[in-house]
């Protein structure tokens, strides 16, 4: 079993699941089982007796971010304004919160216990999504993470 909160909303499953992707006619998707959709953006893998998180995060420009394949997390340093880890010096990290050029909060990640907390502000296309403890915005006015 795994589960991920993502902004406000908690999704646990014990099979792979999508928590945000965009379909073939373009229509955002928050939480899916089955087939994944054209384009997957935070998603959970399982193999191996694992759960694994895997995402996709660009800019405003479409640029990447960053990449997570199992867990993996892997940065465009191009795009990057600032990485944090905390603590500092321990491996893996209790949190990382990626910082994308235009000081927008493009990753902030932690695991606690069983449960990832997964905040961030992305885009894809024409959609804008930012995830808050407050709740998940789709293309908001005014980013806020």
């Amino acid at each position: 079993m795994a589960a991920i909160r993502f902004g406000s909303n908690t999704f646990s499953a014990n099979r792979d699941f999508t928590i945000v992707g965009v379909g073939e006619s373009g229509d955002l998707i928050i939480g899916g089982f089955g087939p994944p959709p054209k384009t997957q953006l935070v998603w959970i893998s399982f193999k191996q007796g694992g759960a694994f998180l895997n995402a996709d995060l660009a800019d405003v420009d479409g640029d990447m971010v960053l990449q997570i394949r199992d867990n993996v997390i892997t940065f465009n340093k191009d795009n990057i304004f600032k990485v944090e880890q905390h603590p500092d010096n321990q491996i893996p990290p209790e949190r990382v919160i990626i910082t994308n050029q235009y000081g927008e909060t493009a990753m902030d990640l932690s695991r606690v216990g069983d449960i990832w907390d997964f905040n961030g502000d992305f885009y894809h296309g024409r959609w804008h999504i930012v995830a808050t403890p407050e709740g998940t915005a789709i293309n908001p006015e005014t980013p806020h993470v």
